[in-house]
């Protein structure tokens, strides 16, 4: 397996990723989030056409309160991983709406360490 992954600024994500992204060469995988303690660990995971065990890795970190950038316009199928990190990381993803993967009595951020 190979798997590249790349640190990049939260705030310079979407840039990274659409300078990255060719929709013929790269699937989108999904993006999902880490509690690592008062912060999250975030990575949108793509893998390669054609090659077995080829992935490339975009990793960011995001403070509770920060805004987490959409890639839905460069991805739109990502809106439905980047609103599972609404609701079970209660992170502020833009754009996306709290409520798809969680009832309105469930816990709130059940993934979120603190």
């Amino acid at each position: 397996m190979k798997v590249e992954e790349i640190k990049v600024p939260l705030r310079e994500i979407r840039r990274a990723i659409k300078d990255f992204y060719d929709p013929k060469e790269w699937h989108f995988i999904t993006v999902n989030g880490t509690d690592i303690g008062g912060k999250v660990e975030l990575k949108w995971f793509f893998t390669k056409y054609g090659e077995e065990e080829v992935f490339k890795v975009f990793t960011a970190e995001a403070n509770y309160d920060d805004e987490v950038p959409t890639i839905t316009y460069i991805i739109p199928s990502a809106w439905i991983a980047e609103w599972e990190l609404a609701d079970l990381l209660g992170l502020n993803v833009e754009g996306a709406k709290k409520g798809l993967f969680l009832d309105p009595d469930s816990p709130k951020a059940p993934l979120r360490r603190g």
